[in-house]
């Protein structure tokens, strides 16, 4: 009997260093994903995975470590990966929506568009989703990748509707317009976006609306346009198509 109390007792010592192991391996989880956290929101995306593959490693089903992830993995392009540990994030909490929204994200830039639609409407469909109006701006880019441009116009209105800094959706509204071969309209929102996009540091503004100003005939304004954008963003993602185009303009102003 002693020893079977004694077998009984280990046992139960066992158990409560494993609960006591796991606790810890939470905390320690926490603790990377904290710091990740930070890292992700001043940019440093390569020190972000680092703490927040520790952080995966401590606590494996943690689904905000996951969907962390998947922002990171997103926002380093590789959106297969970004794909893969949204899933997970969704899997481990069902009505994890930021999840889910951002997860149609990573559908449309992998092409996955039909497998985008359903989920941008369920999040949609959620009324306690606080961050509703990025499911608006995903939905645009659904649309306007399908060249459904009038409904693509719709959502990126109702982002501009409560949220008329938003570079993204300021610059793919007059894009849509642009697509639609509606130049006026187009050249009146580009250059209207300008100062939001050059406030989030991008260069998306200034390129289309040149573009959208060389169409329109206005070739003086829209070398002036890219000269600006080659200016104030030598590192911008358009630097190189706008040199290219200040070429060309630069021929026929001659």
């Amino acid at each position: 009997m002693r020893l079977l109390f004694l077998l009984s007792l280990a046992l139960v010592l066992i158990g409560s260093g494993c609960a006591t192991t796991r606790e810890h391996q939470k905390e320690t989880a926490a603790l990377h994903l904290q710091i990740a956290t930070a890292h992700i929101k001043s940019q440093n995306y390569p020190m972000a995975l680092k703490e927040l593959l520790q952080a995966e490693e401590n606590d494996p089903t943690n689904p905000v470590v996951q969907a962390n992830l998947g922002l990171v993995y997103f926002m380093r392009e590789r959106y297969e990966l970004s794909e893969k540990h949204y899933k997970n994030a969704i899997q481990l909490q069902p009505n994890f929506t930021e999840a889910k929204n951002n997860l149609a994200r990573s559908y449309i830039e992998l092409g996955k568009l039909n497998l985008a639609e359903p989920i941008l409407k369920d999040v949609l469909s959620d009324l306690t989703f606080v961050n509703y109006l990025s499911a608006h701006a995903n939905y645009g880019l659904l649309e306007f990748k399908r060249q459904n441009y009038q409904q693509a116009i719709f959502h990126f209105r109702k982002v501009l509707e409560k949220d008329r800094e938003n570079c993204f959706s300021q610059v793919y509204l007059g894009r849509s317009y642009l697509e639609q071969k509606n130049i006026s309209l187009a050249v009146t929102q580009l250059e209207r976006s300008i100062p939001f996009c050059s406030q989030a540091e991008s260069d998306e503004a200034h390129y289309y609306s040149a573009i959208a100003l060389y169409r329109d005939g206005q070739k003086d304004k829209a070398r002036y346009r890219f000269e600006e954008l080659i200016k104030l963003f030598p590192n911008g993602a358009n630097y190189e198509k706008a040199q290219k185009m200040l070429t060309i303009v630069k021929k026929e102003t001659l």
